[in-house]
């Protein structure tokens, strides 16, 4: 299922083949994950793929982006994470990627879809803003860093 293609950019669904493609994202945006959570992270992508929860952006035969989703309580939609490589950052790829979660979403009649971004983010909060998205609380966490995190919510109408 593609819903965006150009010259420049396409955006579909995850193959296993992006995973590698997908460290060198993390690692543009000086993104290091210990070696405990290494595996547990690569799985969960894996199991993202399988399900179809990974959205990803390319130009050409590079990976560009990607937008990893869940779901809470089963059937509501969370993006879990949103990464652009620094290369390709402010070119509206982020937005073009929730965009085509939008659109697979109304197809299945859900009705919302949630994120969520540090307090201390301003940019993230900004970005989800002007995408339509809805402060809708936030919750704290102890023993982590930073620990306030902020959630949106976007419904999803005709």
């Amino acid at each position: 299922m593609i819903i965006f293609s150009d010259k420049s950019l396409t955006i579909r669904i995850g193959k296993n083949s992006d995973l590698n493609k997908i460290k060198k994202i993390d690692e543009s945006l000086n993104i290091t994950i210990n070696q405990n959570e290494q595996i547990p992270k690569y799985n969960a992508l894996k199991q993202a793929i399988n399900n179809k929860n990974l959205i990803i952006s390319t130009t050409q035969s590079t990976v560009v982006g990607y937008l990893w989703y869940e779901y809470l309580w089963g059937y509501i939609p969370f993006i879990s994470l949103i990464r652009i490589h620094k290369s390709f950052h402010r070119r509206g790829i982020g937005g073009k990627m929730i965009k085509f979660l939008e659109e697979k979403m109304k197809k299945v009649n859900v009705e919302r879809i949630l994120s969520s971004t540090e307090v201390e983010n301003l940019v993230a909060i900004k970005f989800h803003q002007n995408i339509g998205f809805k402060e809708c609380g936030y919750f704290e966490l102890s023993q982590w860093e930073p620990n306030k995190e902020l959630f949106f919510e976007k419904l999803l109408t005709n």
